[in-house]
């Protein structure tokens, strides 16, 4: 970057060289990589890691001027059969590639592009639209963005039709689409599990028959079928490798878009470590929703965070560690225990680890005897007799569960944030107990974690029997990293 000085002509005669002096210190400071310098004071531009007059003045550091990156749309689909709270780890897989890509050049300017919600497996109620919905119908898009950069799918229409011009609102023209699939054979001769992609023929009409997100207005200019293996981190070799196939005209764009399909095949790159903890804290539920879950706990459970000892910063980038790791964990909760009793598929997918109503049912009696409670919340995907069944079985105790209040409301909250409500009133009992195996009992986990509870009052696991709970299969225990 240059510096413009005025000569001495153009200096006021009331002033001596001021600008000319503090230019010369300017360039006797140590240089650093600009993008990095403004990241580290959370100061945020369109183009956050160009240089200009405020870097100087704001930051005290010389920035050398150097080529602009293009800007890199990438969108990523998880398979149609995969549920909401899988989706939210994959989700986390990209979001820390993305992180990591934009400190490369040619890089440093992606965007990762969130995928609509549509449909899911799970999501029963039938007789509202629960299509194409965006992340912001779940989650703190704000709190996202500080994490790295990401922009709901209506955002991206909105840049794409700012870059290319309204009429591009017709049709979407992805430049590369990249679907995964695994290795018929993921291991090598020696047993070994290694990291690798190859290309392969696209099945037939494959191609032909893909809308992409449910729209019709996608298409395609490149699209590639590879077998795949490995952590996110693979994905940048392999646009590396993509990228120096393109064409120098291809290349010079001021803008491109790529799409990864199976993102779910994809793996963490550390999963549990820093970054991944960083990423899921970023993930703050939307604000309609925590509002209905605090006035729930409220009204149904005595429960609030001011009394609780749950108060989360406003912001997830100022929550922190102090110290000594038992001294953070002291989230009291409220009076009350929350199970998680999945049923539905894992009655005959999982049946070797998932417990009957009335095993689970004493299960429950017995830790609620035991931690002196009269009240559980119970989050479950039971039908309407099971939960009968099961209120029948603790008859002397309080069973709770949250019901939208009408119809209109189940609209507004649609069936991923009636399951987002049943988190957060679990995230703030005293006491959890989930399902084996199940990714909704694990997202609980993390939001316990977060909050700051004691490890032995959330990592508790439900036994396919009550006469082995001492000895029963138990989920792994993966505590927050800072």
């Amino acid at each position: 970057m240059k510096l413009w000085v005025p000569s001495s002509g153009q200096t006021h005669s009331g002033f001596p060289n001021y600008i000319q002096l503090a230019s010369w210190l300017l360039l006797l400071l140590p240089r650093v990589d600009c993008a990095r310098a403004v990241q580290s004071t959370h100061v945020t531009r369109p183009e956050d890691d160009v240089c200009d007059w405020r870097d100087l003045f704001l930051l005290a550091y010389h920035c050398e001027q150097r080529p602009v990156d293009p800007v890199l749309y990438l969108l990523y689909d998880v398979n149609p059969s995969e549920g909401f709270n899988l989706r939210r780890d994959v989700y986390i897989r990209m979001a820390v590639l993305v992180k990591y890509l934009r400190t490369k050049p040619g890089y440093r300017r992606t965007k990762l592009v969130l995928p609509p919600w549509s449909n899911l497996v799970h999501w029963r109620s039938h007789t509202i639209d629960q299509s194409q919905l965006m992340w912001s119908q779940f989650f703190d898009l704000p709190s996202l963005k500080l994490y790295t950069d990401v922009l709901d799918l209506d955002e991206f229409f909105e840049a794409y039709r700012g870059r290319y011009g309204s009429s591009s609102a017709d049709v979407v023209e992805v430049d590369e689409v990249y679907k995964l699939r695994h290795f018929d054979n993921m291991f090598e001769q020696d047993g070994a599990f290694v990291d690798k992609f190859e290309e392969h023929v696209c099945p037939k009409g494959e191609i032909a028959a893909w809308h992409f997100f449910g729209y019709s207005n996608f298409t395609a200019r490149d699209f590639s079928c590879l077998h795949f293996q490995g952590s996110a981190l693979l994905l940048h070799r392999l646009l590396q490798a993509k990228r120096h196939q393109r064409p120098a005209t291809v290349e010079r764009r001021a803008a491109r878009t790529v799409l990864v399909l199976n993102a779910e095949i994809v793996l963490h790159d550390l999963w549990g470590n820093g970054d991944y903890w960083e990423a899921r804290r970023s993930m703050r539920f939307a604000r309609h929703l925590v509002e209905v879950a605090d006035r729930f706990r409220l009204s149904q459970l005595n429960s609030t965070d001011e009394h609780e000892g749950t108060v989360r910063p406003a912001r997830w980038t100022d929550e922190q560690s102090d110290g000594d790791d038992r001294e953070r964990r002291v989230a009291q909760g409220g009076r009350y225990l929350c199970a998680h009793l999945r049923r539905a598929d894992f009655l005959y997918g999982r049946d070797r680890t998932t417990p009957t109503v009335q095993s689970a049912a004493l299960q429950i009696r017995a830790k609620l005897l035991e931690l002196g409670l009269r009240t559980v919340f119970v989050a479950s995907d039971c039908s309407r007799t099971e939960f009968y069944n099961l209120r029948n079985y603790l008859k002397r105790f309080r069973v709770v569960r949250f019901e939208p209040e009408s119809y209109e409301q189940r609209t507004v909250l649609k069936d991923g944030g009636i399951a987002i409500v049943d988190q957060i009133v679990c995230s703030h009992a005293h006491y959890f107990v989930g399902t084996y195996e199940s990714t909704f009992t694990y997202r609980i986990y993390e939001e316990r974690e977060i909050l700051g509870f004691p490890t032995e009052r959330t990592f508790n696991t439900l036994c396919k029997s009550e006469k082995d709970m001492e000895g029963c299969e138990q989920n792994a225990v993966w505590p927050i990293v800072y």
